[in-house]
């Protein structure tokens, strides 16, 4: 086989294979511009087959031949329009530009049937050639807009198309002055188309990890407000809604019980104090209420929520209550009252939802306060022992 077979041949299975990527890629990017710089690939590869195959296809006569390769170029130009058109990226509003590279494709369609006709009908001799300039014209526009305005992509196939077009003008002038020409002109269309090929994947490749990023970024973005929606802004701790959102898709399971915890006395700090001490005293509070094992939030004023996970979840209770006394003496060294927290706990039965368990740490909340505040008072099962010291019914003591 000799060598100009061998390049020719190279570069079909090139064309080929940049064929089945674009299509392959398709089901999973969902881009129209993989299925026109598929379809404009097959044009130029056919295109190819007719004009530079070492020898002439079987079957064709060379007019036929040249026939062919005339329309599969002007359609391998009329598909370029649209291409370019979803190709730039869509962050660049260029709707009119849009709409006149998508026109190439229907015009190319018309010169394209036009080209068998020229034989027959002489006064069309020159249309498609000068149809085909117009095109070029409206595609080499599109493309300087598009890359005045940054575009990345434009600018990726600006620089794969430049090779065609140097090569092509490079022919077209020597052709011109010397009257021959080129015995090398073959390869040389090859290497432009070829270069063609390596470009467009490069470019799509970049906004391929582009398109990722900007994913990213807006994935960032709803998380981000995700999290703003679920947060309280004074503590930074779960705000109602991020607790029921834990409570409920959280990957540690289901806790073992909660603690409702409520600041004693908040009032008194506020009218002493003033609210913005008020806000420094709930900012202690949630810091002093994290730790191990437990997940607290801020229903709203001085009233907190922890979740227990863990056998010991009485005694991280207990222990998250009287962390509220001294994460306010650590945090807020200036105030001279020391604040105490009152607890109400309760026993997460199986398929409760959060709610309800609420309801129960809050009736044993009320009964702490009842009690003398500063203490935490348990829901005990409907079915459990007796009651423990100082409660009413279905309560007892923790710590």
């Amino acid at each position: 086989m000799d060598w100009p077979s061998i390049t020719f041949g190279a570069f079909l299975a090139t064309a080929a294979i940049f064929v089945l990527i674009t299509l392959a890629l398709f089901p999973v990017v969902r881009r129209p511009f993989l299925l026109w710089l598929s379809a404009r690939t097959a044009m130029i590869g056919l295109m190819a087959v007719m004009f530079m195959a070492p020898s002439a296809p079987i079957g064709l006569s060379g007019a036929e031949a040249k026939l062919i390769g005339g329309v599969a170029n002007t359609l391998s130009i009329a598909v370029a329009g649209p291409f370019l058109a979803s190709y730039i990226e869509r962050k660049y509003l260029l709707e009119g530009t849009r709409r006149l590279l998508r026109s190439v494709f229907p015009i190319g369609l018309v010169l394209a049937g036009i080209i068998p006709l020229v034989p027959h009908v002489p006064i069309l001799t020159n249309v498609p050639e000068t149809g085909l300039l117009a095109l070029i014209a409206i595609i080499v526009f599109g493309l300087g807009k598009a890359i005045a305005l940054g575009s990345r992509a434009a600018t990726f196939q600006a620089v794969a198309w430049s090779g065609g077009v140097i090569v092509g003008l490079y022919l077209l002038v020597h052709e011109l002055v010397t009257g021959v020409e080129l015995n090398f002109w073959t390869s040389a269309v090859l290497a432009a188309l070829v270069l063609e090929f390596i470009v467009t994947s490069m470019g799509v490749v970049d906004g391929f990890m582009d398109f990722r990023r900007q994913r990213d970024a807006a994935l960032a973005e709803v998380e981000a407000a995700t999290l703003a929606i679920a947060t309280d802004p004074l503590t930074g701790l779960a705000n109602r809604r991020g607790l029921l959102r834990h409570y409920e898709e959280s990957e540690r399971g289901r806790p073992h019980g909660l603690a409702l915890i409520d600041c004693d006395h908040f009032k008194r700090i506020n009218d002493r104090y003033g609210h913005d001490v008020g806000d420094e005293v709930l900012v202690a509070i949630g810091r002093g209420l994290k730790g191990e094992n437990v997940f607290a939030a801020r229903l709203g004023g001085e009233e907190f929520v922890v979740l227990l996970y863990g056998a010991d979840w009485q005694s991280l209770a207990e222990k998250a209550r009287r962390r509220v006394t001294t994460a306010v003496i650590e945090h807020v060294s200036h105030l001279a009252t020391t604040v105490t927290a009152s607890a109400g706990i309760a026993q997460l039965r199986d398929g409760e939802t959060l709610a309800s368990a609420l309801k129960r740490a809050d009736r044993a909340l009320y009964a702490a306060k009842d009690a003398g505040r500063d203490r935490s008072l348990a829901m005990t099962p409907f079915d459990a022992a007796p009651l423990g010291v100082g409660g009413p019914p279905h309560l007892r003591a923790v710590g």
